[in-house]
């Protein structure tokens, strides 16, 4: 199993929580969203029960490089449920 993908199960805190070192380490982003994007995230950080839009953007962007490299490395996304198997194609 992929080491992130390792950590987002075993301890999802710790992807989330940074040490004092880190944040000394820290860039500041500033991000344009429209409304509908806006809205979006919003939404997403109450499903995922989430403390902060950073907390959100930072999670987003682990699960989608994780997916990027399983791609790269020519995995296939399946939806499972009971005994349905369901391939999925995501064009991003």
């Amino acid at each position: 199993m992929d080491n992130l993908v390792r950590t987002l199960i075993d301890n999802p805190a710790q992807t989330a929580d940074t040490s004092a070192r880190d944040k000394l380490d820290r860039q500041r982003l500033q991000l344009d969203f429209t409304q509908e994007g806006y809205n979006r995230l919003l939404q997403v950080k109450e499903l995922a029960d989430a403390r902060s839009n950073a907390e959100v953007v930072r999670n987003a962007l682990r699960v989608y490089e994780w997916f990027l490299r399983q791609k790269k490395d020519n995995y296939r996304l399946q939806l499972v449920r009971d005994d349905r198997v369901r391939d999925v194609e995501l064009v991003l």
